[in-house]
This record gives structure tokens, C-alpha cells and sequence, in this order.
């Protein structure tokens, strides 16, 4: 089975400098223009099932990757965000500075992030985000059998957290573009990357 592992398009968080996370904020008219011009790559990839993210700036980048193919979408709660922002997803960071101040300048949440194993207060702990990402990631499999090709729409942190714990990739993702594209097999019960497109690496977990 070949597997397009697809980030959602640029959403309104992204141009208004906020947190997102679990902030559920819409695409941009950029970002929905994005969607429609790779659609005309994606209508022939040959995709017979769409699963989803359930946050709107995955869900909608789906419904329009969906528009020409018009193949079964199903949302997978799963692959929703990590919440690694806390009480400021949401938040413009350059007033998260003030607002949260105090939280900030505490040790315990200087350098959080999915590589460094913290979450803002109020955030996800990484090791129930990495298992519903892989529960997720299975139920998916288990769910595709009669297919041969499927596509996945989700996020940045879905993206690392699947590099690292399924494709055992022991690097960093830094960057990840808007529809970065991973093709990947599924062979045998064992993933295969055959594409990497719009992943930038960094250094060795």
C-alpha cells in the first residue's frame, strides 16, 4: 500500500505570528489557493481514501484535495495537533510574552518543544501524543486493507512524531513546508519512505 503523508496548508495562525497547536484556525485564502494548485499533482496519485486530522486547516485542505477525486474522507481524532503550547495556543507570541511572563521565565519551561521532551503548561504530554499517533497510525493501516493507495492530512507534530517513532528516522525535523508530501510504502507490515518533499532535517535526536 502507498501511503502520501500530507501537512496541511498555511492557516491564519501563521500570519498572525500565534501559537497554534490545538488552536483550531482556518486556512488562508493563500493557503486554500495552495490546496487547489496541488490538487492538479494529487488527482493523480491515484489516492482511493483520504483519512484526516479533524482540525479545520487540515480537514478543509482535505475537502479540497477531495474535490476532484471525490473519494471516502474519514476523520481520525488521532492525528489531530500535538498540544505542545498549553494555555497560550491561540495566543500572538509576541503578547504571550507579557501574558505569560512568569511561566516563561520558570526553568521547568524554558526550551519546550516535541525534541525536548516538554510541553508548555497546560500541554499534551509527549508520551500519550506519540501513542495516540501510533494507535492512530495503526488503526489507519488496519482500516486500508482493500486499498492500495491512501493519503493522510495532518500537522507538524503528527509529521515528527511519526518520523521518528514509525519511520525511525534519528533526525530532526527544523522545517516542514506547507503540503510537505512523504510517500511512503507499506510493505509487509514495515513503512518503506520512497519521497521526501518539502522536509527540512537538522541534527541526530
Amino acid at each position: 500500500m502507498k501511503i502520501y503523508l500530507i501537512r496541511h496548508s498555511e492557516s491564519v495562525d501563521d500570519i498572525l505570528n500565534c501559537y497554534g497547536g490545538v488552536a483550531d484556525f482556518e486556512l488562508t485564502e493563500d493557503g486554500k489557493n495552495k490546496v487547489k494548485e496541488y490538487s492538479k499533482k494529487f488527482k493523480n496519485y491515484g489516492v482511493e481514501k483520504i483519512y484526516t486530522s479533524p482540525y479545520k486547516r487540515a480537514l478543509n485542505s482535505a475537502k479540497i484535495l477531495n474535490t476532484d477525486i471525490n473519494v471516502e474522507l474519514e476523520i481520525v481524532d488521532g492525528i489531530r495537533e500535538f498540544n505542545q503550547y498549553g494555555v497560550m495556543s491561540g495566543v500572538n507570541k509576541d503578547l504571550a510574552k507579557d501574558i505569560f511572563s512568569n511561566l516563561l521565565n520558570m526553568e521547568e519551561y524554558k526550551d519546550f518543544g516535541y525534541y525536548n521532551k516538554k510541553t508548555f503548561y497546560g500541554g499534551e504530554e509527549i508520551i500519550d501524543f506519540d501513542t495516540r499517533v501510533k494507535d492512530a497510525i495503526n488503526e489507519i493501516i488496519n482500516n486500508s486493507k482493500e486499498y492500495n493507495t491512501i493519503a493522510i492530512i495532518t500537522h507538524g507534530g503528527v509529521y515528527r512524531s511519526i518520523f521518528k517513532n514509525i519511520l525511525n528516522i534519528n533526525k530532526k525535523i527544523v522545517g516542514i513546508e506547507d503540503l510537505a508530501t512523504t510517500t511512503i510504502n507499506y510493505i509487509d507490515g514495515k513503512f518503506i519512505i520512497e519521497n521526501v518533499d518539502g522536509v527540512v532535517y537538522g541534527e541526530n535526536i
